[in-house]
């Protein structure tokens, strides 16, 4: 963001707000009747809504009204993108700064849109975690309750399986390059798109090792449990 600009309050409230979020998330910030996207995220939010993108002050912005939302976010849900919408939860008083809160974080894997979901298939929310040659894989789809774990060897299996259940949205390891290569360069969607990508969430030092299984074939298992694990963190 842009940081020699003179923010407003409301502004400051935005970037406070714009701050806590996971950084792939566009932030859909409730002005009246309308959401409003800022700085990058209405660069983004215009290109990929085909609106105008125009300036407040010198600030990059753009808006979608309020009451045909719900068709804009499934739009960026279909280019594969986190949505945070922040709404605002009290009425407006003069010369006060209205209170404004993320009310919901959806994305391509953790939506309820019917009209993006395909009967004949599942919308999975998928992980990957890799231990070695061994891919721990784990799937859950929120809007049917189908949750399912496997363990499979090398990257080509791995691949496949991905293929033939063909999730909406991948977890994977945050720090493992290699991992996000290969799943960019080998997993599309049902349209021959890219799979929407978000890295895990790294536990607390904590929990890090405290619960990890021991003896043969302990490594499947311990991987298949973190993706497991992932998709609960997210």
């Amino acid at each position: 963001m842009t940081s020699n600009v003179q923010l407003t309050p409301m502004m400051a409230q935005y970037r406070r707000i714009k701050s806590e979020l996971p950084k792939d998330a566009l932030l859909l910030f409730r002005l009246g009747d309308f959401y409003e996207l800022f700085f990058e995220d209405a660069q983004v939010g215009a290109q990929l809504l085909n609106v105008a993108l125009t300036k407040r002050g010198v600030v990059p912005m753009c808006g979608i009204p309020y009451h045909a939302a719900n068709a804009y976010i499934g739009r960026l849900l279909k280019a594969g993108r986190k949505v945070a919408i922040c709404d605002q939860v009290e009425d407006a008083r003069p010369g006060q700064l209205v209170k404004r809160e993320v009310t919901q974080i959806v994305s391509p894997g953790t939506h309820f849109d019917e009209r993006m979901l395909k009967a004949e298939r599942n919308n999975f929310l998928a992980a990957v975690h890799p231990i070695g040659r061994t891919f721990g894989l784990a799937f859950v789809d929120l809007t049917t309750g189908d949750f399912m774990t496997t363990e499979v060897e090398g990257d080509a299996e791995a691949l496949t399986e991905l293929q033939r259940l063909r999730p909406a949205e991948l977890i994977y390891p945050g720090d493992a390059a290699a991992v996000r290569e290969l799943l960019l360069g080998g997993i599309r969607g049902a349209g021959g798109e890219k799979m929407p990508l978000t890295p895990a969430r790294s536990p607390s030092d904590g929990e890090r090792g405290s619960h990890q299984p021991r003896g043969e074939g302990s490594h499947a298992i311990t991987s298949a449990a973190t993706g497991y694990g992932w998709i609960l963190r997210l």
